[in-house]
């Protein structure tokens, strides 16, 4: 091997061993820092709080269900026979001068029956209809009516009645205001009582549960059905809940 060659050869290798202790000299590096910040406890830290805001506002939207179930031995008569029904309180809710874009069908289904023996045999022993459907009404007034004329026109089924609210944004905003004041309020004070020090909150999550559901006694739809009154329902006050969680850096 000539002297050139020998001396290309030889700067190639200290070329390559000079790349590796740079990497590993790099590498030590950071994590003779990594292993400092840990020991001198400069690393980040976070604290995160939750709080919750709450809103009470008057519900501006009523919910009703009313349902017809028929039974029978024939499919055809059956659903000739709940469609007559149905058809007939879908009428008297709207001679109450509803319109009918506050009115649609949300369930329709046709089932068979069963009838088991001793044994456990069973057999088709006809059918069964169930048909409901959902009005939307902004008069509250009119709440009371609608289950007397729908249970006097056939309707053997109050699913339930809800009251809701069309844009619940304007609650929400306001407990959301609530709530992070309240957060705010207690990460003050966990920072005072404990000797921390509050830095840049780095992040924001929320989440809400509304809703509400007065109880409703199912015996209204017996008396209405027999000619009772029509019953009286109060929507009160609906509760808006948010909660948020707040994390803080903590310097």
């Amino acid at each position: 091997m000539s002297d050139k060659s020998f001396f290309d050869v030889s700067r190639r290798v200290f070329n390559l061993l000079l790349v590796l202790g740079v990497i590993l000299g790099l590498f030590w590096v950071f994590r003779i820092y990594e292993i400092w910040n840990s020991v001198s406890g400069n690393y980040a830290r976070e604290i995160t709080v939750e709080a919750q805001g709450n809103a009470y506002v008057v519900p501006d939207t009523a919910v009703i269900q009313l349902g017809v179930t028929t039974d029978g031995e024939d499919s055809a008569t059956v659903v000739d026979e709940n469609t007559e029904t149905m058809n007939a309180v879908l009428a008297a809710i709207k001679a109450l001068g509803i319109e009918e874009s506050k009115i649609k069908t949300i369930d329709y289904y046709l089932s068979p029956k069963y009838e088991y023996d001793d044994e456990g045999n069973y057999a088709e022993n006809g059918y069964t209809l169930s048909q409901s459907v959902e009005v939307r009404l902004t008069d509250f007034e009119l709440i009371g009516q609608v289950i007397s004329a729908g249970s006097d026109a056939g309707a053997n089924s109050i699913g339930s009645v809800s009251f809701e609210l069309e844009n619940p944004e304007t609650a929400k905003a306001e407990a959301r205001e609530e709530a992070v004041n309240r957060a705010k309020e207690k990460a003050d004070q966990i920072a005072e009582a404990s000797g921390l020090n509050l830095g840049k909150m780095v992040n924001y999550y929320e989440y809400s549960s509304d809703g509400y559901y007065p109880v409703y006694d199912m015996s209204y739809s017996e008396a209405v059905g027999k000619g009772g009154e029509a019953p009286e329902i109060a929507p009160g006050e609906q509760e808006v809940n948010l909660t948020v969680s707040l994390t803080y850096q903590i310097r």
